[in-house]
């Protein structure tokens, strides 16, 4: 197998989330292995290890797709230039608001500000999804799994 510099990136990077993954899932069932603990990081441990192990497997088995390919210089967009540190700046006031307006509302807001900063146009299909995300999580932990979570709405 032909190890580019690339490749070795792309591996030593999911055998990073990889072990920390490992290590979370450790950790939560040392500290408590109840079913109540375990019910969300359990089965989410083990598909992101079943991601990481397919793509892993992928890199290694078409290594065409780990070619390098020139940057595309794109449209000069706001969203095309500046995407990624508002994407972050998005994902940080989203955290910081959970404890502020509830994690219904933040929710709403940070997929429907996601959506749009995505390029998507088409605003029914934004809200519904948006209102979707943001109040179904929370309804899922607050009444099937009785986890008290902060909410303005959901109840």
């Amino acid at each position: 197998m032909n190890i580019t510099l690339n490749r070795a990136g792309h591996l030593g990077l999911l055998l990073v989330f990889g072990a920390f993954v490992i290590w979370f899932a450790h950790n939560a069932w040392m500290a408590s292995s109840t079913v109540i603990n375990m019910l969300l990081i359990g089965p989410t441990a083990l598909l992101a290890i079943c991601l990481i192990g397919s793509i892993a497997v992928g890199l290694v088995i078409h290594p065409e797709r780990d070619a390098d390919h020139s940057e595309d210089d794109g449209d000069g967009s706001l969203r095309q230039r500046f995407g990624v540190p508002i994407g972050c700046a998005a994902l940080a006031l989203y955290v910081l608001s959970l404890g502020t307006i509830g994690y219904d509302i933040a929710g709403v807001l940070f997929c429907a500000a996601t959506m749009l900063l995505m390029g998507r146009r088409n605003l029914l299909v934004i809200a519904l999804y948006s209102l979707l995300v943001g109040f179904g999580p929370v309804w899922i932990l607050q009444h099937p799994m009785g986890i008290p979570v902060y909410s303005l709405i959901v109840e």
